[in-house]
């Protein structure tokens, strides 16, 4: 059976005595449900803040504007949704809101009476926890890996580094030597010296552009 507000009775938070209501000292700390104790003037204006606050959460989760879910909740302006999230009205919180806003958002009540931190229906307690110390367990895994690439492309960024120095120099050295000694182009094997080393500068020039690209050099 789905929940219609448009057809639900509003009932305020004012008739706690014939529900049960109680009494939350410390909102940040998850309270026994079954609970019977009866508010009284000061708790029930935390609660209803409380209410409020957990209202405005769960609608930004969903991506909804005020005016959008106010429709969506059986209001003709957003006006009452606005006093009900900023807790300007302590005095009525209609039951039928809460257990819409729930519906409509995807919620607990538990969670939009601060009962609990998880938001998701049907999660169990702890559930929320186990995720969030798995994800952090993956994420430090992927960090280390991501340092031990680090460190490699930083090895052989310093590795390739050498080598087109290396080869730079090796290239003018043979230059100068040809210049001093010009009979060298006519001795045995000296093509063979020049055309590998064209093809050296060549390989060298490729490796310096990929570093440029990699941002390493």
């Amino acid at each position: 059976m789905t929940y219609d507000p448009m057809i639900a009775d509003p009932i305020s938070i004012e008739a706690a005595d014939t529900i049960g209501v109680i009494e939350v000292l410390d909102f940040s700390d998850p309270v026994a449900a079954n609970s019977p104790v009866l508010l009284g003037k000061h708790g029930q204006d935390r609660l209803v803040r409380t209410i409020g606050e957990r209202m405005r959460q769960a609608r930004e989760l969903c991506n909804l504007s005020q005016s959008e879910a106010a429709k969506r909740l059986g209001y003709a302006n957003p006006s009452k949704l606005s006093k009900v999230e900023a807790a300007t009205d302590t005095n009525s919180v209609p039951l039928w809101l809460i257990c819409g806003a729930a519906s409509l958002y995807e919620v607990s009540v538990d969670f939009l009476f601060g009962f609990t931190d998880d938001f998701e229906t049907g999660v169990p307690r702890g559930t929320q926890a186990w995720m969030l110390d798995a994800w952090d367990r993956m994420r430090q895994r992927d960090l280390l890996a991501l340092d031990w690439v680090h460190r490699e492309v930083a090895a052989v960024s310093g590795g390739i580094g050498g080598m087109l120095s290396a080869v730079s120099e090796l290239s003018a050295a043979i230059s100068t030597y040809c210049t001093r000694n010009p009979e060298f182009e006519e001795t045995l094997g000296s093509a063979t010296v020049i055309h590998r080393l064209g093809k050296l500068e060549a390989a060298a020039s490729t490796a310096e552009v990929s570093l440029r690209k990699l941002r390493l050099s």
